[in-house]
């Protein structure tokens, strides 16, 4: 993918890392860290855009859709990702603060899967 990223957008991600929103935190603490055998950046800049997490391997923009979700802009910044062949999973906020234990497991195992599906090869087991 080319690497021409609006400079802004990348100043904004820096920003955002330092301040993330508590579901941007809780996803990223579950992915991260090759947990799972792909690699996620959080708050990367594509473009003059920036998603919530992207793996590059498997060209999968994850968004964590909050209060301030705009869908108009959510649809012009998916069009531009797929025309870079990146696929946007957007999860609302809500779906991560259920009742469970662990309420975003069932995301996870989407993203996984998504990653395999995309990647083309397994990713490391669940339960490590």
């Amino acid at each position: 993918m080319p690497r021409n990223r609006d400079v802004n957008a990348v100043e904004t991600a820096r920003a955002s890392r330092k301040e993330p929103s508590v579901a941007e935190a809780l996803m990223w603490k579950a992915l991260r860290g090759n947990r799972f055998g792909f690699r996620f950046r959080r708050e990367h800049p594509i473009g003059p855009y920036r998603v919530d997490l992207y793996c590059a391997e498997a060209k999968l923009a994850v968004e964590l859709d909050g209060e301030q979700h705009e869908p108009h802009r959510d649809r012009q910044r998916d069009s531009y990702l797929e025309s870079l062949g990146v696929f946007t999973l957007r999860i609302p906020n809500r779906r991560l603060f259920g009742l469970d234990d662990e309420p975003y497991r069932d995301e996870i195992a989407e993203i996984v899967t998504l990653c395999e599906k995309r990647a083309g090869r397994p990713a490391f087991p669940l339960d490590t």
